[in-house]
């Protein structure tokens, strides 16, 4: 974990009410089903990524054993290569394309309960399919450290890297070297696998192959901030990538959110707060606070969050749709930015300052201290 001195919490207003938070804690809680499994709407489509995001909304809320049933679910349902198909409907298989930033991420829930609540026991009973979602994804890493974005049912890699997909795999990969580190069981070949992601992902952008560097911008808000959420950019760097003006006036509307794509005037609840815990990560904290409180009027009376919403119309879109991993993203976002409890710095802590090797290189200027 961060070696950063804690400050003296200073009293501030809350990012989210309290009756707010548990509310919506709630409502999470409301849609998981009585096997695990956290769908986007009930009876609806599942995701192994969206599914371990929500467990992790739970874990903030201290419904830790709400969060340990969901990650059980995925241990459950993990294919023999370590990895699990792309998209569920119930217990049923809709698209078996495996994605690696998918089956990295039980590395990164799993840490993320054990800093909300620690509890080593249940953390061993995780290690043999971490380890195999490690090792798959790890497997394919490709000769520049990008990670292949996802292999196809018949095993057929996909021959380059997303960026948004590779910075989310580099902070799993910090959650997986320090689980492997908690249990004793030193990966000496994932510490090589990340420190390779990191210098790829800080130094050179144009081995991805969702950037275009013809346009200062991508399609997808993530490849703006992931760097960031992920951990593979801190400092000066990272504050640079996030306060860009090009970049600014592309993603985000002052006063209503962060767009999903640049495209289309559809502004999102979870990409927002994904912004927010970037923002945050790189020291950005008033910007962070500012910006989530956009995110208020898409909040339902029952806790719940619309997924998005078009602007300047002002129209829900997708029509009807709220969904666990929104309102997760919430709670993780007002968790961090409230700064009292134990996952208040996993997001800054991502950048793997502990680890050794390349981290010293990461470290730079940053001088943020601890949240209390």
């Amino acid at each position: 974990m961060s070696t950063a001195h804690p400050h003296p919490h200073h009293p501030r207003r809350a990012a989210l009410r309290r009756e707010h938070f548990e509310q919506t804690a709630e409502w999470v809680g409301s849609r998981q089903e009585a096997d695990g499994l956290l769908p986007w709407a009930p009876s609806g489509k599942m995701d192994p990524w969206d599914h371990a995001h929500a467990a992790m909304g739970l874990a903030a809320t201290g419904l830790q054993e709400s969060a340990q049933q969901a990650l059980r679910w995925l241990v459950r349902h993990q294919e023999a290569d370590g990895g699990w198909p792309m998209e569920f409907r119930g217990h049923e298989v809709v698209e078996s394309t495996r994605q690696t930033n998918h089956a990295a991420y039980i590395a990164t829930a799993a840490w993320y309960l054990e800093t909300a609540q620690p509890d080593i026991v249940f953390l061993a009973e995780l290690w043999p399919s971490i380890k195999r979602a490690i090792d798959f994804v790890v497997l394919h890493q490709l000769p520049c450290g990008g990670i292949a974005w996802a292999v196809t049912a018949d095993g057929r890699p996909w021959q380059a890297p997303l960026l948004t997909g590779s910075s989310s795999v580099h902070g799993s990969l910090v959650s997986a070297i320090r689980i492997a580190e908690r249990l004793g069981r030193p990966q000496p070949g994932w510490v090589i696998a990340r420190e390779r992601l990191a210098e790829l992902l800080r130094d050179d952008l144009r081995r991805f192959e969702n950037v275009d560097l013809a346009e200062p911008v991508g399609r997808h808000s993530m490849d703006w901030y992931y760097p960031i959420l992920g951990g593979a950019l801190r400092g000066s760097a990272a504050r640079a990538r996030l306060l860009a003006v090009d970049l600014v006036e592309t993603y985000l509307e002052e006063g209503v959110g962060c767009r999903c794509v640049a495209d289309q005037p559809w502004y999102t609840v979870a990409e927002t707060c994904e912004l927010v815990l970037a923002l945050d990560a790189a020291g950005l904290e008033a910007r962070a606070r500012q910006v989530f409180s956009w995110i208020h009027p898409l909040r339902t009376p029952e806790g719940g969050y619309w997924t998005g919403i078009t602007h300047p119309a002002r129209e829900l879109y997708p029509e009807g749709e709220q969904t666990p991993w929104t309102a997760a993203t919430v709670l993780l976002a007002a968790d961090v930015l409230e700064g009292r409890s134990p996952t208040a710095n996993f997001f800054r802590d991502l950048a793997g300052h502990d680890l050794g090797g390349d981290a010293a290189l990461e470290v730079e200027e940053i001088g943020m201290p601890a949240k209390a």
